[in-house]
């Protein structure tokens, strides 16, 4: 069988095919999925047996069941292929595109910020491509595949360049249908509302209603979310009055899915960060997307 020159691994032919053959355990299955005779399956995987001088495979006529040291050899080595593809295809984007870059972003940030707006950056961008992972709780981009990330922290994190998008406040907004043709609510009527709350922010509600004037606060029990993402959708369904970030729900109050209860802002010990590498500084498609940014959060 072919090998791996100086290298005593097999072919990578070989372990795509032994893969194939433990997810369909079937030759002919896995022959009619890489273009491959079922004779040419049976002797890679032969050859394969031979080169590491180990059955992988029961054979019972046309059934086959994996031996124990194939299962674990398999365990083994499929994440290791993975791996190899996922790199080898991001050098062949990096190569091909000159352009592609890998960020990570904060959930409520990403669903409803930053995907709704990034076809505005490709079109300023035709050349660009940006790969998008939603995510929640820190990030430590030196462990990482990921260029950059948009975080919300207190403060922007060490060992990285930052550059700040904007400090999050919270005001209040519910759907038209919950306020029933009632748009001017005073602390009082509002409170009477069902309030959604933040699992992570419990007095929230409380320095809302007193900033608005409510001495005598008395915050109703109501449901909690653990993301804005999840309290936005709580409250475009009707289910009660969220307090978000203004920036996160522009669109929905433009077009009338969402109302703001009033101007009063309650601020946050929070702050959206853009965070990336230093060796990426330079990367054309990081340095886009910063301009981009620069353009865009001002504005909100």
């Amino acid at each position: 069988m072919k090998r791996s020159i100086g290298r005593a691994i097999p072919s990578t032919d070989s372990l795509v095919i032994f893969d194939a053959c433990v997810r369909s355990m079937n030759f002919t299955q896995a022959g009619n999925a890489l273009g491959l005779t079922q004779s040419a399956v049976s002797r890679q995987i032969l050859d394969l047996e031979q080169f590491l001088n180990v059955a992988l495979f029961e054979r019972a006529g046309r059934h086959l069941t994996l031996t124990a040291p194939g299962k674990r050899y398999w365990e083994e080595v499929t994440p290791l292929l993975e791996e190899l593809e996922a790199k080898t295809i991001r050098m062949q984007m990096r190569h091909t595109l000159q352009n592609a870059l890998n960020l990570s972003v904060a959930a409520s940030f990403c669903n409803r910020w930053l995907i709704p707006k990034l076809p505005q950056f490709l079109e300023q961008n035709p050349r660009a491509l940006v790969n998008v992972a939603s995510r929640v709780g820190p990030i430590d981009l030196s462990r990482t595949e990921f260029d950059a990330a948009i975080i919300n922290a207190p403060s922007p994190p060490q060992g990285v360049m930052t550059k700040l998008l904007f400090s999050i406040r919270l005001a209040a907004f519910a759907s038209p249908g919950l306020l029933k043709k009632k748009r001017r609510l005073t602390a009082s009527d509002i409170a009477t509302l069902p309030l959604l709350h933040l699992t992570g922010m419990p007095d929230a509600w409380e320095t809302y209603l007193h900033r608005m004037g409510l001495d005598d606060v008395r915050v109703s029990a109501g449901a909690h979310y653990s993301l804005w993402l999840l309290s936005c959708e709580a409250a475009l369904a009707g289910l009660g009055v969220a307090l978000l970030p203004p920036e996160l729900v522009a669109e929905d109050v433009k077009a009338g899915r969402l109302i703001r209860l009033s101007q009063i802002e309650i601020p946050r010990n929070l702050s959206y960060w853009l965070a990336w590498r230093e060796t990426e500084d330079n990367s054309p498609a990081l340095q886009a997307f910063r301009d981009w940014l620069d353009s865009r959060c001002p504005a909100i």
